[in-house]
């Protein structure tokens, strides 16, 4: 049975603190999550786990999908 791929995610977050002018530092301090952590939710790519997720869209007052979302599926897959 052939696998499927796994879905890309697209993260807002970067985007988001600039917006609200909000440093990491201060989205470690709401949400309470480690230093390494934050630096994962950095990347381009980074698709964290969905209490992590909803720890730091709670501290943005925003749902997870606003934060992180799916990237289109390719044509083939549609």
């Amino acid at each position: 049975m052939p696998t499927r791929p796994a879905p890309t995610v697209v993260n807002r977050l970067p985007h988001l603190l600039r917006e609200r002018a909000i440093t990491w530092t201060e989205l470690g301090r709401r949400t309470l999550l480690p230093a390494g952590h934050l630096a994962r939710l950095r990347a381009p790519n980074a698709n964290p786990r969905l209490v992590v997720a909803e720890r730091v869209a709670a501290v943005l007052d925003l749902s997870v999908e606003s934060v992180w979302q799916l990237a289109e599926p390719p044509s083939w897959q549609r």
